[in-house]
């Protein structure tokens, strides 16, 4: 089990979410940018609504964070959607997060306790623009922060599903 106390307010639920970046339980979306992670047999996973919830505060943050747990593998993955013109910020929002934030200090801290199994942490951005690799690198260079994929989403698209770069 994933312990998210004492931030069970901010999880994603099926229904009823009270956040607006909240589709549904494992779905995500702001501004037309949407993220999915779909679970098989033996997995369960949360979505943390960060920006608005967890952090409410003025200081740099993300949108959100899956907790995700199974065979024997385990996945902290900070989530920004971001518009094109805006993903040099969303570099320092992920690396921020990550490195400042004792809240996502202690959600990772949780999952590493949940149980066996190596904990990874990942960070994604989802928008519809996409950089040029050494571009990508420099910035994930100065932040010292690996974004693992910059996904693009698009309207005509099939919503990302993360499940896939776990």
């Amino acid at each position: 089990m994933i312990d998210v106390s004492p931030y069970q307010r901010c999880e994603c639920l099926r229904m009823d979410n009270h956040y607006p970046v909240c589709q549904s339980e494992l779905s995500l979306e702001e501004k037309g940018k949407k993220v999915t992670l779909s679970l098989r047999r033996g997995e369960e996973a949360k979505a943390m609504v960060m920006d608005g919830c967890v952090l409410t505060d003025n200081h740099t943050k993300c949108d959100a964070l899956y907790l995700f747990k199974g065979h024997g593998k385990k996945v902290a993955a900070l989530v920004e959607l971001k518009g094109a013109g805006d993903i040099v910020h969303a570099f320092e929002q992920l690396a921020y997060t990550r490195k400042n934030r004792v809240e996502y200090q202690h959600f990772k801290q949780n999952l590493e306790q949940s149980g066996p199994g190596q904990l990874k942490e990942m960070a994604f951005i989802v928008t519809n623009g996409m950089l040029s690799k050494p571009a990508r690198e420099k910035l994930e260079n100065q932040h010292g922060i690996r974004v693992n994929e910059v996904l693009e989403s698009e309207a005509t698209r099939k919503v990302p599903d993360l499940r896939e770069y776990f």
